[in-house]
């Protein structure tokens, strides 16, 4: 499906023995997210994504699962991209979100938190735009972002 030759690393339909590991990256990921508090609410969105989401995961042979994305097809919306943090700036997320748009056919949206400056530097630099934003005064918020 995907391969990147130089990092040993594949895309491929997420199976659901891949459960376990993709959890694992997902819960290290929101601990790095403060401003979220606790991880109960994120989790039962997730659970409640995967029955109509298309998912791919990113594998490493060596490593396992280093990251996956879920997209509704509908809407070609992105609910979740998690990369394991060993594995960032390493074209996962790219990988992966080539992989939704190819899939897609059209262009991407997804939800970034306001404060989540990593991720929001990382889709600028693919193109990604803003094409909405809320939040609770506080500098707490989502913005929407659309891809190229």
């Amino acid at each position: 499906m995907y391969t990147h030759e130089g990092a040993g690393w594949h895309i491929r339909a997420f199976e659901r023995h891949d459960g376990q590991a993709c959890m694992s990256i997902f819960m290290a990921c929101l601990r790095k997210f403060p401003w979220r508090g606790t991880p109960r609410p994120y989790v039962a969105r997730l659970i409640r994504a995967i029955p109509n989401a298309r998912i791919w995961v990113a594998e490493e042979p060596a490593a396992g699962i280093i990251g996956f994305i879920t997209l509704q097809p509908g809407e070609a919306y992105v609910d979740h991209l998690f990369v394991h943090q060993d594995w960032r700036f390493c074209g996962v997320g790219r990988g992966l979100l080539e992989v939704a748009r190819e899939n897609a056919g059209k262009p991407l949206t997804l939800d970034v938190d306001t404060q989540n400056f990593g991720a929001r530097k990382a889709y600028e630099s693919l193109g990604w735009r803003v094409a909405a934003s809320a939040g609770d005064g506080n500098g707490r918020g989502q913005i929407r972002l659309v891809s190229p």
